[in-house]
């Protein structure tokens, strides 16, 4: 029910959007709207913080599942150090690459196509698989598998074409500066 509610606000949005902006509307929704506005800086900042608290929050589970591997002779300080430091880490190689990339509409789409489904297609299903699998009946352990493949082949695509447009736009920048 949640996501019927959230979808219709979503398309809601879409079409008063479009209604509002016609043929003018950006591919966007910060470059349709006016730059002088302090809505439109609060709209920026916030499509930049909330992939940052989304890569915290996936990085997470790696950076407790490290700490669980290191030796049980640490003491605890020395582990929540190193995963710290690890996490950290982690988030910092990501925010290079997201600021070295001048496409950055393009890195988030990889990051959807990679993270995103996983997150929220693919790991449930097989978690609930795991969790239930003496008490699944054939067609709901039918109906979750393929899920989990048709997440797989929806991240393998996603992927693939989100890749493939960031290294034509790459190769045309590069071009451009090259002249």
């Amino acid at each position: 029910m949640s996501f019927a509610v959230v979808t219709a606000i979503y398309t809601t949005l879409g079409f008063m959007g479009a209604k509002m902006f016609g043929k003018d509307v950006k591919s966007q929704i910060t470059l349709s709207m006016a730059p002088e506005h302090i809505v439109t800086k609060i709209a920026l900042w916030a499509t930049v913080v909330a992939p940052m608290t989304k890569y915290a929050l996936e990085f997470t589970p790696f950076a407790i599942q490290l700490e669980h591997a290191l030796p049980s002779s640490m003491s605890a300080r020395t582990k929540t150090i190193i995963r710290g430091c690890i996490g950290s880490f982690s988030l910092l190689v990501i925010l290079t690459l997201a600021l070295s990339v001048p496409y950055f509409e393009h890195v988030l789409s990889l990051t959807g196509s990679l993270v995103s489904v996983a997150v929220c297609l693919i790991l449930p299903c097989a978690f609930y698989v795991k969790i239930c699998w003496g008490q699944i009946s054939k067609p709901l352990l039918l109906l979750n598998l393929f899920l989990i493949i048709f997440g797989f082949v929806l991240a393998v695509m996603g992927t693939i074409s989100s890749s493939q447009l960031l290294l034509k736009n790459l190769q045309s920048h590069n071009l451009r500066h090259k002249e």
